[in-house]
């Protein structure tokens, strides 16, 4: 029997206030694992400013019997151009009883005094986290992040490995690098293996691990800080519930307009759990793939701040059906309006866009088409 998973976010706890920042939990006997990882990109320094000091606060509430956790951590970071599209982590352990619990984040930039705050409820639930994310941690400089693209690490590089926690019971762990491949027998609760070695020679191409547990293999990918994670850093829950609206059917959309807003986040996630095309898995691909299509689409069509690229018609169109497979512009037609018709000849569909108002805005001219 064999088991095919590539490990994505247990739990993205983030908002537009807080700039992108997340928090991933998973739960082993000994503790709950926490991992916030903080965008670079989301970092701000002095005009000049060569490093800046960031004050990381968490403080986590059990919501039942009011015990409060809290950690503090001050993380020093270098202005660096290979730190762009990275991911700051920083760890944290508590015993956290299964049921709700509230995390209340902080960053607070040392140097400016601004800082962005983050308060969400989250659940822990009874059974223990199976194989945990395959987190990659590079340090370079004495600063470590996680990447977004194996291909593109600054090298040479202090440290490059893998650090992994699982409970079930396994056998041997396989790591792939191109045409390398190392072995673990009999590992035990966590693995940490060096890369370093592979990365600087640069043959660290393909990274895959495999755990078997007796005639079960779990393939996975290593953990890569990704653009989707910042969705909920990106859109409201309002937001996103407007988003939803473009692929949710009659029926889904007439429960969910019905909602009041401090129940947003709990039927957005109820709509993703009924729409994951690999339910037990930890990822679900529909929502990564919809989420990417949301910030690819406000990325492409925002023409200004009122209208957002996902709520323009393009944007919408583009959420429903991702990349056209085929383009044909007309940008100065003879007595025409300037022009673009997308192509879906999988589907056999052809939507045209028009810009009568000659600013940029496309809108879609056969509607009917859409439905």
């Amino acid at each position: 029997m064999r088991r095919a998973i590539k490990l994505s976010l247990l739990l993205l706890l983030a908002c537009a206030a807080l700039g992108g920042q997340e928090l991933i939990y998973e739960k082993y006997p000994e503790g709950v694992d926490l991992w916030v990882l903080i965008p670079y990109n989301s970092l701000l320094f002095r005009q000049d400013a060569d490093a800046v000091e960031y004050q990381l606060t968490l403080e986590i509430k059990n919501q039942a019997t009011r015990q409060t956790w809290n950690f503090e951590q001050v993380i020093p970071v270098l202005k660096r151009d290979w730190l762009q599209n990275t991911a700051l982590p920083v760890y944290f352990q508590a015993e956290l009883d299964p049921g709700k619990h509230q995390a209340l984040l902080r960053l607070k930039n040392l140097a400016t005094g601004g800082k962005t705050d983050l308060k969400r409820t989250f659940s822990v639930g009874e059974a223990f986290t199976e194989i945990g994310q395959p987190y990659l941690l590079v340090l370079k400089e004495g600063i470590s992040f996680i990447p977004s693209d194996l291909g593109k690490l600054p090298v040479p590089v202090e440290n490059c490995g893998i650090r992994q926690k699982f409970s079930a019971a396994i056998d041997s762990v396989h790591i792939t690098l191109r045409d390398s491949l190392l072995y673990i027998l009999n590992p035990e609760r966590e693995i940490r293996s060096d890369l370093t070695r592979f990365v600087n020679n640069d043959s660290a191409g393909n990274l895959a691990i495999s755990f078997f547990e007796g005639n079960i293999r779990y393939n996975m990918a290593p953990f890569l800080f990704n653009q989707w994670f910042t969705y909920n850093a990106r859109y409201s829950y309002k937001e996103q519930i407007q988003q939803l609206r473009y692929i949710a059917n009659q029926n889904e959309w007439k429960s969910i307009r019905s909602v009041p807003e401090d129940m947003y986040q709990e039927v957005i996630d109820r709509f993703w759990q009924v729409h994951d095309p690999s339910p037990g898995t930890l990822r679900n691909e529909a929502r990564e793939s919809f989420y990417q299509r949301v910030i690819t689409a406000d990325e492409r069509f925002t023409v200004h701040k009122r209208l957002k690229g996902w709520s323009s018609d393009r944007g919408r169109i583009y959420i429903k059906y991702g990349e056209p497979d085929e383009i044909y512009s007309e940008v100065h037609p003879i007595d025409l309006y300037p022009f673009i018709i997308w192509y879906y000849y999988g589907q056999n569909l052809e939507f045209v866009f028009s810009d009568t108002g000659g600013f940029g805005q496309f809108r879609l001219r056969n509607k009917d088409e859409e439905y």
